[in-house]
């Protein structure tokens, strides 16, 4: 009974083991032989004593030696002489790779994407990523094209199409094509309905839609979008509602329950 117990939790802890990003392990044996990683195949290279691999998420293996790193795979595809002074994960598809302080792309088929040059890479969605030059923000799609250069102090993603710009303190937003639509003139900026971005300005908030132009002057402690054609707003502990040209739907004078009754018989 005690041995099909153990037998048992034994083959919990085989299947329930996690899947990690990777893996890095010390190749600390006699110092001489290929590396052999169970999931990834064998290298072919004679490591040093303390020499290390680093499996990413099954695909690629990234092996050190003299303080390098190269790449393989278990298909024999991939063979990258250990050039890089460093290696990270981004996601499952893609690895940032250093030569002297400076960041590049790999994907999973031993592809470089990206030469390292940048000084720092991170994962954003959609295979879009966020780089840094010279202290200057700005983002790569996945073939590695700058669709907005490297010029603004951050940048960060509102959506896949529209990011939040900031330059000297101020916010606004640019899209995917490098176009900007709400300069950075404002304190904060975001996605306010499909159609709509609110602006903050001085504690206060207004709207600009997509064209980049202010509809409503920012004069609210509050903007909220609703179902209908116009948003909830707060002024002076004060609700009401106003459409999207800024007119007053439901009078400013109400408390938040009382203020929805009278904003959900305007749909």
């Amino acid at each position: 009974m005690k041995r099909i117990l153990f037998l048992f939790l034994i083959a919990i802890l085989c299947l329930g083991l996690p899947t990690f990003a990777y893996t890095q392990t010390s190749n600390t044996g006699s110092g001489s032989g290929a590396i052999t990683n169970p999931e990834a195949g064998t290298s072919g290279i004679k490591p040093g004593y303390n020499d290390t691999y680093y499996t990413h998420y099954r695909t690629i293996t990234g092996y050190k030696s003299n303080g390098k790193w190269g790449f393989y795979s278990q298909n024999g595809n991939v063979n990258i002489p250990p050039i890089f002074t460093d290696i990270e994960a981004l996601n499952m598809n893609y690895l940032k790779v250093a030569i002297n302080n400076k960041w590049g792309i790999l994907d999973t088929q031993g592809n470089q994407i990206v030469t390292p040059k940048y000084d720092d890479i991170d994962d954003l969605m959609n295979n879009l990523f966020k780089v840094e030059l010279n202290g200057k923000k700005g983002i790569l799609n996945r073939n590695g094209v700058e669709v907005i250069k490297p010029k603004y102090d951050d940048i960060d993603e509102i959506d896949s199409q529209y990011f939040k710009i900031e330059q000297n303190d101020r916010k606004g937003v640019i899209n995917l094509d490098g176009k900007v639509i709400v300069p950075a003139s404002y304190d904060d900026v975001d996605k306010l309905d499909s159609s709509h971005f609110k602006i903050e300005l001085n504690d206060r908030w207004g709207v600009v839609n997509m064209s980049g132009k202010e509809t409503i002057k920012p004069l609210y402690d509050k903007i909220e979008a609703t179902k209908g054609n116009h948003f909830k707003v707060k002024h002076n502990g004060k609700w009401g509602a106003i459409d999207f040209n800024g007119k007053v739907v439901v009078e400013i004078k109400y408390g938040p329950l009382q203020a929805n009754k009278y904003i959900k018989a305007l749909y």
